[in-house]
C-alpha cells in the first residue's frame, strides 16, 4: 500500500511529485526508485478502491455510493441517507423528473409548494399500479375532475355533545348526531375558519333528540322556509358553503 498518498490532487509535498534532478541520486532518501514505484502504484489501487473497480463493474444507469467501510460501490438501486437537492436555483422550479418521454416531466415548484405534471400531449395523469396514494393531510381539488371519479369512503366525525361547532377537518365529511337532548351544530364564519367555497358537509341525526344547525356571527344559512332543524331521528342534512360567509342547508328539514 502507498506509504505517501497524496491528500490532494497535484500536491507538491508528497512522493509521486518529487521532482528528481541529474545529479541526484537515486538511492538518497525519498529518492529510491522503488519507492516511487511502489507509491505509484499503491495510489492507483487505492483510486480503484474508491471508485469501485475490479470486484464491482458499473452497470448500465447504476450511480456510485459509498459502502460505509472505506471503499464505494456502483448501484442501481442506491438509497441516499438524507437530503437530496437537484439543481436548486431559488427560482421556484428546483425539482424535476424527466420521464421517458420528451416534454414530459413531474415538477416540484418550491415557491408555489406545488408538484405540477407537464406534457406534450393532451392529457397528463399520475397513475399508480396497484396501490394506494397516501397522504397525510386532506387532498384538495380546484378543477373539475373530467374523467373518472375520486373513490373514498366517506370519513365520519361521530359527535355525542349537545353543542358542536363545524371545524377544519369536516369538509366532505359524514357528521353524526348522537344525543338524546336537543343539540345544536354551528356553521363557524369565514374569520373562525375558512372552509372552501364549494365544501359540503353531511349531518345526520342517529340520537333522539332535536339537531339544529345554527348560525355563527355573521354567517347566512338559507334554505327551504328558512327551517333549519333536522327532521328526527336518521334524517340528514347537507351545508354546502356557496360564497364568503353564506351557506346553502338542503335534506329532511323542520322548523
Amino acid at each position: 500500500m502507498a506509504t505517501a498518498y497524496p491528500g490532494a490532487l497535484d500536491a507538491t509535498n508528497n512522493q509521486l511529485r518529487t521532482d528528481i534532478s541529474s545529479t541526484d541520486d537515486l538511492d538518497a532518501s525519498g529518492k529510491e526508485h522503488d519507492v516511487m514505484h511502489v507509491n505509484a502504484h499503491g495510489a492507483v489501487v487505492e483510486l480503484e478502491t474508491k471508485l469501485g473497480t475490479g470486484s464491482s463493474t458499473a452497470s448500465s444507469g447504476a450511480v456510485m455510493m459509498g459502502t460505509g467501510s472505506g471503499t464505494s460501490a456502483w448501484d442501481t438501486s442506491p438509497t441516499i441517507l438524507g437530503a437530496l437537492t437537484i439543481g436548486a436555483d431559488g427560482a421556484g422550479h428546483d425539482v424535476t423528473f424527466h420521464s421517458d418521454t420528451a416534454g414530459d416531466a413531474l415538477v416540484w415548484d418550491s415557491s408555489a409548494e406545488s408538484l405540477t405534471i407537464t406534457g406534450t400531449n393532451a392529457q397528463t395523469a399520475l397513475a399508480v399500479a396497484d396501490g394506494n396514494v397516501t397522504m397525510a393531510d386532506d387532498l384538495t381539488v380546484t378543477g373539475a375532475i373530467s374523467a373518472g371519479s375520486v373513490v373514498a369512503p366517506l370519513a365520519i366525525n361521530a359527535q355525542t355533545g349537545t353543542t358542536y361547532t363545524f371545524a377544519d377537518g369536516d369538509q366532505s365529511k359524514l357528521v353524526t348526531a348522537s344525543n338524546g337532548s336537543a343539540q345544536t351544530y354551528t356553521v363557524p364564519p369565514n374569520s373562525g375558519f375558512a372552509f372552501a367555497v364549494g365544501t359540503a358537509i353531511t349531518v345526520i341525526g342517529i340520537g333522539a333528540g332535536k339537531v339544529t344547525i345554527a348560525q355563527g356571527s355573521g354567517v347566512t344559512i338559507n334554505s327551504l322556509d328558512s327551517e333549519k332543524a333536522i327532521n328526527g331521528q336518521h334524517a340528514s342534512v347537507t351545508l354546502i358553503k356557496t360564497a364568503t360567509d353564506t351557506w346553502q342547508l338542503i335534506g329532511n328539514l323542520q322548523a
